[in-house]
C-alpha cells in the first residue's frame, strides 16, 4: 500500500510541474487512502472517547481512596518523568510516520538504537538531579516514586518505532486496541493496590504496567522485534528531523512542568494535586484535539504534494474539532459543582477554581494543533517552535506572578494570558 501511495504522489508531482491530469489509479489510490484515514479517526475517537471512561474511573478511585497529598505526590513524580519520555523519542518516530517511501526493517532498527540510547542517558541524568529537586522543593518525600517512574522512560521510547510503523500502516485499530488496553491494565492495578492501602504507589504501579503493556503490545502487532542497528545516514537524517520537531514539542511539553515545578515550589503538593485534576479533566475531554493531531501526521503527509487538498482537509478538520470540543467543556463546567463532591468528595472541590480558564485555553489551543502538525508535515517546524516558546515563557512568566498572589487561580489566568503565544 504505502509503495502505492509514494507512486501516487509521485504521479501528482509529475502531472503538477507538466499541467496534465492525475492519472484514474493515482486518484482512486488517494480514495482509498481517505477512507482509511475516515477509519482511523473513527478508531482514534474511539478509543480516546472510552478512554475517557477509565480515566475518570481511575481519578475517582484515586482521588477517593489515596487523597490530594499522595496524589499530588504522584501528580509531581509524573510530571517529570513523563516529560521526560516523551523527549526520549526525539521526534524519530515521527519522522518514520512522514516518510514518503515505505521504511525497511534497517531503518527501524537505528531508530531503537538511537532511543535505547537516548533513554538511558535520560535516566542515568535525572536520577543524578535528584538532589537539585529534593532542595527545590524543600523535602525528599517524592523521591522514591519519581526514582521508579523514571522506568518509563525507555519503556515509552521504545515503544516508538513500532507504533509509528501501525500507523503509517493506517492500522489506528490496533494502536487503539493497544492504548486502551494499557489505560484499563493501569486502573485495574491501580484501583486493586489502592483498596490495599498501597497510596502513592497504586497509581506508580498501573502506570508501569500501562507502559510495559504498550511497548509489548506495539512491538507484538507490528512484528518488530526490538533489534539493535547503527549507520550514520540514517541517524542523520533522523536527528536532523527530530531536532526541528522535538524541539517544538519538548518546548511545548515544558508547559507540563509548570505544574509540578512552579505550583509545588509556591503552593505545595496538594495544589498540584488539584490543579492536575482540573488539566487532566479538561484535556480528557479534548480527546478530540489529541486524536485529530495524531491522525492528521499521517492523512497530510500524503496530501503535501497538493496544496489545494491539504489546505481544505485541515480547514474541515479544524472547524469538526472546535464544534465537538466546546460543547463538551461547557457542559462539564455547568455540571461540575454537582458532580464533583459526590463522585470525588468534597476535598476536591479547589479543583473546581481553575477548571474554567484551564478549559478556555484547551479550546483556544485546540484552533492551532491542527495547523501545527500541518506544518511539521510541510518541514516548517521552526516555526512552531516559535509560538510554542511564546507560549511557555507566558505561562511560566505568569504562574510566576499570579500564584503567589491569587493561589491556584493565578495559575488559571496564566493559562489564558499563555494563549497569545
Amino acid at each position: 500500500m504505502l509503495s502505492l501511495a509514494e507512486s501516487a504522489a509521485q504521479q501528482e508531482r509529475r502531472s503538477a510541474n507538466l499541467g496534465r491530469v492525475v492519472p484514474l489509479s493515482a486518484t482512486k489510490h488517494l480514495a482509498g487512502m481517505s477512507s482509511l484515514t475516515a477509519c482511523g479517526g473513527v478508531y482514534l475517537g474511539l478509543r480516546y472517547g472510552l478512554g475517557i471512561l477509565v480515566s475518570l474511573g481511575n481519578m475517582i478511585v484515586l482521588t477517593r481512596w489515596i487523597g490530594p497529598h499522595a496524589y499530588g505526590l504522584f501528580v509531581t513524580s509524573l510530571g517529570l518523568s513523563s516529560f521526560l519520555a516523551a523527549v526520549a523519542r526525539g521526534g524519530i518516530d515521527t519522522y518514520i510516520v512522514r516518510l514518503e517511501t515505505s521504511p525497511g526493517k534497517p531503518v527501524y532498527e537505528v531508530a531503537n538504537t538511537l532511543i535505547l540510547c537516548h533513554s538511558l542517558l535520560l535516566v542515568i541524568g535525572s536520577a543524578a538531579a535528584t538532589p537539585l529537586l529534593a532542595r527545590w522543593y524543600g523535602n525528599r518525600e517524592f523521591v522514591p516514586a519519581y526514582l521508579v517512574t523514571l522506568l518509563t522512560i525507555p519503556l515509552a521510547g521504545l515503544a516508538g518505532p513500532p507504533t509509528a510503523k501501525l500507523e503509517r500502516e493506517f492500522n489506528f485499530r490496533a494502536v487503539a486496541a493497544i492504548e486502551l488496553g494499557g489505560q484499563t491494565l493501569a486502573l485495574a492495578v491501580s484501583v486493586v493496590m489502592a483498596w490495599q492501602g498501597f497510596g502513592v504507589w497504586a497509581p506508580v504501579t498501573g502506570l508501569l504496567a500501562w507502559q510495559a503493556w504498550a511497548m509489548i503490545g506495539a512491538m507484538t502487532k507490528a512484528r518488530l522485534a526490538p533489534a539493535l542497528r547503527f549507520d550514520v545516514t540514517q541517524a542523520r537524517a533522523m536527528l536532523s528531523f527530530g531536532a526541528g520537531y522535538s524541539a517544538s514539542l519538548r518546548v511545548w511539553q515544558l508547559r507540563t512542568l509548570v505544574n509540578p515545578l512552579l505550583v509545588g515550589r509556591f503552593a505545595g503538593t496538594e495544589a498540584v494535586a488539584f490543579v492536575a485534576l482540573a488539566i487532566r479533566i479538561a484535556e480528557g475531554l479534548g480527546f478530540v484535539r489529541i486524536a485529530a493531531g495524531r491522525l492528521a501526521i499521517a492523512a497530510l503527509s500524503r496530501l503535501q504534494h497538493d496544496r489545494c487538498k491539504f489546505q481544505s482537509t485541515l480547514e474541515t478538520a479544524l472547524k469538526i474539532q472546535v464544534l465537538t470540543l466546546g460543547p463538551l467543556l461547557c457542559l462539564f463546567a455547568l455540571v461540575a459543582p454537582a458532580l464533583v463532591p459526590r463522585l470525588m468528595g468534597i476535598r476536591w472541590l479547589p479543583s473546581l477554581q481553575v477548571f474554567p480558564f484551564v478549559a478556555a485555553g484547551v479550546l483556544l489551543n485546540s484552533m492551532y494543533n491542527l495547523q501545527a502538525s500541518a506544518l511539521f508535515v510541510a518541514g516548517q517546524q521552526w516555526v512552531v517552535l516559535r509560538a510554542y516558546v511564546w507560549h511557555v515563557v507566558l505561562l511560566g512568566l505568569g504562574t510566576l506572578l499570579l500564584l503567589p498572589r491569587f493561589g491556584i487561580v493565578g495559575y488559571g489566568w496564566a493559562e489564558l494570558a499563555a494563549c497569545g503565544g
